[in-house]
């Protein structure tokens, strides 16, 4: 229940807009990801992400079989994780 409660708390189901993709939500955002990972975007816009949501987009990237996965309004600390993990093969960001 209360992983559900933090689920809810922490995501707006708008065009693929997440408040915090963190080690907090990314357990339920992972149960829901077959819903989640239709989509090739994710607008990042005020959202609060640390390695866990990176790991998360990894993961979502992989499972758009060879697409990347298109991610916009990155917060500066985004980027800078993915350029630091050396994943930007992985990803568009506008």
């Amino acid at each position: 229940m209360q992983l559900l409660r933090s689920y809810k708390r922490f995501l707006i189901s708008n065009m693929n807009h997440y408040q915090e993709l963190s080690f907090q939500t990314v357990p339920a955002l992972w149960k829901q990801r077959s819903g989640i990972f239709k989509s090739n975007e994710i607008d990042l816009l005020d959202t609060r992400i640390d390695s866990a949501g990176i790991a998360f987009l990894v993961q979502w990237s992989k499972a758009l079989n060879g697409q990347k996965l298109k991610i916009k309004n990155a917060p500066d600390n985004a980027i800078n994780l993915i350029k630091t993990y050396r994943l930007t093969e992985l990803f568009e960001t506008e």
